[in-house]
């Protein structure tokens, strides 16, 4: 198994329900400074605690939150500094075999094809792979013909208002912004992105994590899966003729129980199955990527072979399942080799929006700077729309924008 797979669900301190562990003043200064919208602030603390000077991790719980916050203000990890800091296993060769010996399909074309009998698609993403959720909203756009209408998102805060006050997703829904406070993931720009624009297509945002009253004191992984079924069930159960897109976080996704070193695993998707009787589509985008060790050279065997579209491998007639998530899940995608343009992932450009070039007043010139564009009517405490970190002296990436007026701001 990868490195992590369970430790991010199970131990990060930034997931709701979940055993944290004792902070140290490195991470409590960088949750404060990122519940302000201090990104870099956050990262370079996060860094200056995750690191060794060897490049090595010598704090594995400040290592996991700078891979998660680090690719709001980057887009992507670096593939180099994760192998520096930790190696992880070696790859298994039987993987880069099953792959070469398996045949590419379009992973969106499989995707709505499968959809059609169901009225449940579970997607999940790895909480550091701002990509995974790029390619969440094209899911989102290829399904909403099939008259999916609901966005359901592990991240979005789900604990009830205040007398006399609107929730957080209420809020959402009644303007559209998605403030630091709509959810931890959606502080990440291209989340952000995603929620907004699907948004756009008709999807109605809801929320289904585990609540504060819902939460035992002692936290655990059961009670956090029972309690996500149980609200997402209720929220189905309401809306009986509508379809729904769940977006989760790895093993969340899992329509069959997983092993794990204490024993086997009920997940969130396995008892929504259970409750609502209805068979989802599930779909892992978590295991075959360029951001381990152990699972780089079946990637790249696989991306060499799909060209510029997200796909999906088949042994004959069966989807190929690799790692953790065989017999899980019911599709696993491969997404395209990293490629670049305007300075920027290839991927975010797909995103939609229109490229814009960062004033020539705000470029820094000495040091780095972190160049945030906002909707001109964006609340104070709004997600930025994009944001790219400049360095003095080096070629300018573009920003991207939806056709909106805008502002540009210094971030810190």
């Amino acid at each position: 198994m990868a490195r992590n797979r369970f430790v991010f669900i199970a131990l990060s301190p930034l997931l709701l329900g979940a055993q944290s562990p004792p902070q140290s003043p490195a991470i409590d200064a960088a949750d404060t400074a990122l519940s302000k919208g201090r990104y870099l602030e956050a990262s370079d603390a996060l860094a200056a605690a995750a690191f060794g000077p060897d490049g090595k991790v010598r704090d594995d719980f400040a290592f996991q939150m700078w891979e998660q916050i680090s690719p709001t203000i980057t887009n992507e990890l670096d593939p180099a500094v994760l192998a520096r800091a930790e190696p992880g296993s070696p790859p298994d060769p039987s993987w880069a075999t099953r792959v070469a010996a398996a045949t590419p399909h379009d992973a969106i074309e499989e995707i709505v094809r499968r959809a059609r009998d169901t009225s449940i698609v579970i997607l999940n993403e790895a909480h550091n792979s701002p990509r995974d959720r790029a390619f969440a909203l094209q899911v989102a756009r290829a399904l909403k013909p099939l008259g999916y209408s609901i966005l359901a998102a592990e991240t979005f805060d789900n604990d009830p208002a205040e007398p006399g006050h609107a929730s957080i997703i209420d809020k959402l829904r009644q303007d559209g912004f998605v403030r630091i406070s709509t959810g931890y993931y959606t502080r990440d720009p291209v989340f952000a992105g995603f929620v907004r624009e699907a948004m756009a297509l008709g999807y109605r945002p809801v929320g289904y994590e585990e609540t504060s009253k819902q939460r035992p004191k002692e936290g655990g992984i059961a009670p956090r899966e029972k309690a996500q079924a149980e609200n997402l069930a209720a929220v189905l159960a309401a809306q009986p003729t509508e379809k729904t897109l769940v977006y989760v976080g790895y093993s969340h996704v899992a329509e069959a129980p997983l092993q794990s070193h204490t024993g086997k695993i009920d997940w969130m998707a396995t008892r929504l199955k259970r409750l609502t009787g209805i068979d989802p589509l599930t779909i892992d985008q978590t295991t075959l990527t360029d951001l381990s060790p152990h699972e780089r050279p079946p990637y790249a065997a696989a991306s060499a072979r799909i060209g510029n579209r997200p796909s999906v491998f088949f042994e004959g007639s069966n989807p190929l399942i690799l790692g953790t998530y065989a017999g899980a899940v019911d599709l696993q995608v491969v997404h395209p080799a990293r490629a670049y343009r305007n300075g920027r992932p290839q991927w975010l450009v797909e995103m939609g929006g229109k490229p814009l070039a960062i004033p020539k007043e705000l470029v820094p010139t000495s040091g780095r700077r972190l160049i945030q564009i906002f909707a001109a009517d964006a609340p104070p405490d709004a997600v930025p729309l994009d944001q790219v970190v400049v360095q003095a002296g080096a070629p300018l990436p573009m920003l991207f924008a939806p056709a909106v007026p805008v502002r540009f701001a210094i971030g810190s």
